[in-house]
């Protein structure tokens, strides 16, 4: 630290009263006036007897220091002002593992943010998703849907005369997005090309829908209002299959394309490529989120319930049952590409962790809200770049 810093920091800790100043004063200097009062008149000099004060008022200033809670804010205080502000600590989103990207969402919008610690503000969307390769993303801004850059830049858009949600695009080539406008579902070439917006189905449900990667064309599974399923080849508009059932909550295709995941209030379901039910896992408390590993054989859950909130392994292949993976308030999870770590949003810390495929934290990222800006608030995962 430079002369010139210390002089400024100096006095500034002299312009600023310290907290619980007054009462400690009030506590002290009375003791300080009984010792004085006691001792016999010395004729020393006026500067030592005041000196003597000083020490004694700062001896008790001390105790207060160490002895009551108010004491540990004024350590706090002083710590902060000599703090060496030369030396500032690293962005809390530098704990990502090297040579990947997350898309955040929090009220004032999606952030692409990268291993580096850098972030930038794409818009104000609702919700938003990765193209295929990271490349771009999604996101659904009120009555547009419009595609950017992870740099911000603007590629298309196209507006609706309602409400647009839930955009996903396609994997492969990445040639077509659906999106849902109201209860519609919807279509757009990839490139945002104007006459190549069109309706696939009416009365979808509000549930992101999935497109199921390595298919002959373009195949996508959505959700009806009414509850079940249905598959559609997007490019003719056919219907695949159909399938009855709960309500769905989620939908996630494995990376092969050969499984399908959906999450209902209380299970989680496994259905192959041609919508015929494989297993179906039961999960101990309302399910709100899913994050389906790449190889399709297990899901990380989130419940709620008496308990608090839990994220559970769910195993979706051979014997097992769910297991608790992490407790706390998680607000969006996603697996790595290669399926080696799950990053979860841990709204009650205000933290991203990292967990390892034992479920033990490696890497936790700290004050995620204060990086973005806290008048955000707490930012949540909404994808890990980039998709299988």
């Amino acid at each position: 630290m430079s002369p010139a810093t210390e002089d400024r920091l100096r006095s500034r800790l002299r312009e600023q009263p310290l907290p619980g100043e007054g009462e400690a004063a009030a506590r002290s200097w009375p003791v300080v006036e009984a010792a004085l009062a006691e001792r016999a008149p010395a004729a020393r000099p006026r500067r030592t007897v005041l000196r003597l004060a000083l020490v004694a008022a700062l001896l008790c200033a001390g105790l207060v220091a160490a002895l009551t809670p108010a004491g540990a804010e004024v350590g706090d205080w002083i710590g902060d002002r000599f703090a060496d502000r030369g030396a500032p600590s690293a962005p809390a989103f530098a704990g990502l593992p090297a040579g990947r990207s997350v898309l955040a969402l929090n009220a004032s919008g999606a952030y692409a943010i990268h291993a580096d610690g850098s972030w930038r503000r794409l818009g104000g969307f609702t919700a938003a998703g990765w193209s295929p390769h990271g490349w771009h993303v999604v996101g659904a801004d009120g009555h547009r849907l419009v595609a950017v850059t992870p740099a911000g830049t603007q590629k298309w858009s196209v507006a609706r005369p309602r409400r647009v949600h839930h955009p996903a695009w396609s994997t492969g080539d990445g040639f077509v997005v659906a999106y849902l406008e109201a209860d519609s579902l919807r279509a757009v070439a990839g490139d945002g090309e104007p006459g190549t917006d069109r309706l696939l189905r009416r009365h979808a449900a509000s549930v992101t829908p999935a497109w199921r990667p390595r298919a002959a064309g373009h195949v996508l599974v959505y959700a009806t209002a009414r509850g079940g399923l249905e598959a559609l080849d997007a490019d003719s508009g056919l219907t695949l299959w159909r399938r009855s059932g709960p309500r769905s909550r989620e939908l996630e295709w494995s990376r092969d394309g050969r499984r399908l995941a959906v999450l209902s209030a209380h299970a989680v379901a496994l259905l192959d490529a041609r919508g015929r039910m494989l297993r179906t896992v039961a999960v101990p408390g309302p399910a709100r989120q899913l994050a389906l590993h790449p190889s399709g054989r297990r899901a990380a859950v989130v419940v709620g319930g008496a308990g608090g909130t839990r994220v559970l392994d769910v195993p979706l292949s051979g014997a097992g049952r769910p297991r608790r993976l992490f407790q706390g308030d998680v607000a969006g999870l996603a697996w790595s590409r290669d399926g080696r770590r799950l990053l979860l949003a841990w709204r009650d810390a205000d933290q991203w962790l990292v967990l390892g495929r034992d479920g033990r934290v490696r890497r936790a990222l700290h004050g995620v809200s204060a990086e973005l800006g806290s008048a955000g608030g707490f930012p949540r995962v909404a994808g890990w770049c980039c998709p299988g």
